[in-house]
């Protein structure tokens, strides 16, 4: 039997197993390291949680979920933030689970409405079409599109120049 439920401190280094064998390349290490710190917070913070999904004492999957607030806005957001569950016969029962109990915190937050992203196109996400039913098929909608500039992007001078360009103006 699977059980969800927030994940401890102690299990940062497990979570962070998985995060590295979610199909993307593996992190740098000075980027696991800055990663596991993250999801160490994630066990006291008030306004972000990991939950886990525990089978027969072993994790299989989590999710990561954080309020956002603005400080000029009167109201504030949800955010699924990572979610992996280990390929499994149940796979995607149990990532609905862990959406299920990150949605259930958020609102306990007040939120006034959830958002969660995924990666686009072929080179940076061959499963994008299964992101995308998975999402849908529990009643979220793609309503919105996000474009992203990034201060470092070794390897990748073009988009590193859309960075770059700002600094000149």
């Amino acid at each position: 039997m699977v059980t969800i439920r927030p994940m401890r401190e102690d299990e940062a280094e497990r979570v962070l197993v998985l995060w590295q064998h979610d199909g993307s390349e593996p992190l740098p290490e000075a980027a696991a390291r800055q990663v596991l710190a993250n999801l160490r917070q994630y066990a006291s913070s008030q306004v972000a949680r990991c939950f886990v999904a525990e089978e027969d004492q072993a994790l299989s999957g989590f999710v990561t979920c954080v309020v956002r607030t603005h400080p000029i806005e009167p109201c504030s957001t949800g955010e699924v933030e990572e979610l992996y569950v280990q390929p499994h016969e149940q796979r995607d029962k149990m990532r609905a689970a862990l959406v299920r109990q990150a949605v259930r915190f958020l609102q306990a937050q007040n939120v006034v409405n959830i958002h969660t992203h995924i990666c686009v196109g072929p080179d940076e996400c061959p499963d994008e079409a299964e992101q995308r039913a998975f999402w849908q098929s529990l009643g979220w909608v793609n309503d919105m599109t996000i474009y992203s500039i990034y201060s470092s992007v070794p390897g990748d001078p073009q988009l590193q120049h859309a960075w770059d360009e700002y600094l000149m103006a």
